[in-house]
């Protein structure tokens, strides 16, 4: 595997990705998506690409955002049966944050290290909720789009400040399907927001197509003290 600075020697992006796709050639899985998304954060502009690989029981995600050329951090995710998550791994370039998430029986392990500082941690999510990690992309966020219920809460890690690396509990409400001249079409709108007092801090909304379920875009709030945030959808094969 490939890990940041300070824990192994750095490898080009090329390499990652050749490597992570290389990783997924013992699942026999065929290529299901690859999307392209755009977020303007501030006077920022962070493109994120995601390509899902289906394994023999669930999925495999990779993802690397960039701000112009150069990768700021990536993601591998394995979804097991039911689009449980299984797996999670966290690279940010250029700060020795190389972080590992497992399910275990008794809960989350969050390994690595953070900003070069060893963790080590043994998480318990709530009991019933899952731990759904880079949501909204998650296909397990599908089974609540096509569900008849009005909210899911679920657990998932943090990427930054001020609960980086913290896995707290979110919340997601369904909303109201509606025309979008923004995203020119019919969306579902769902309002994302972590459980209790900390949903004074943050809350945005994700909007997605309710004939697939797919995420067009999203507007709202940055992480706190972030500035807000719009990203859209620019391109899907």
């Amino acid at each position: 595997m490939l890990f940041a600075k300070g824990l192994r020697p750095y490898l080009p992006l090329s390499a990652v990705v050749a490597a992570v796709a290389l990783s997924w050639l013992p699942f026999t899985g065929l290529l299901s998506q690859s999307l392209e998304y755009r977020e303007q954060r501030g006077s920022g502009v962070f493109v994120y690409h995601y390509a899902f690989t289906e394994t023999a029981d669930g999925y495999r995600i990779f993802v690397h955002r960039m701000k112009g050329s150069d990768t700021t951090d990536w993601q591998v995710l394995t979804a097991g049966p039911g689009f449980k998550t299984l797996s999670w791994r966290y690279v940010r370039m250029g700060e020795e944050t190389d972080v590992e998430a497992r399910l275990l029986r008794d809960g989350v392990q969050i390994r690595g290290r953070l900003d070069g500082k060893k963790i080590d941690e043994l998480e318990k999510p709530g009991e019933g909720e899952p731990w759904i990690q880079l949501f909204p992309m998650n296909p397990g966020m599908e089974q609540f789009i096509f569900s008849s219920e009005d909210e899911i809460v679920f657990w998932s890690i943090g990427t930054e400040s001020p609960a980086d690396m913290e896995i707290n509990s979110f919340r997601a409400k369904r909303k109201e399907v509606a025309w979008s001249d923004v995203f020119g079409c019919e969306v579902l709108r769902v309002n994302f927001a972590p459980t209790g007092w900390r949903s004074y801090f943050w809350n945005g909304d994700y909007y997605f197509r309710p004939s697939d379920g797919r995420v067009i875009g999203y507007r709202g709030d940055g992480a706190p003290g972030k500035p807000s945030s719009k990203t859209t959808l620019v391109r899907e094969k």
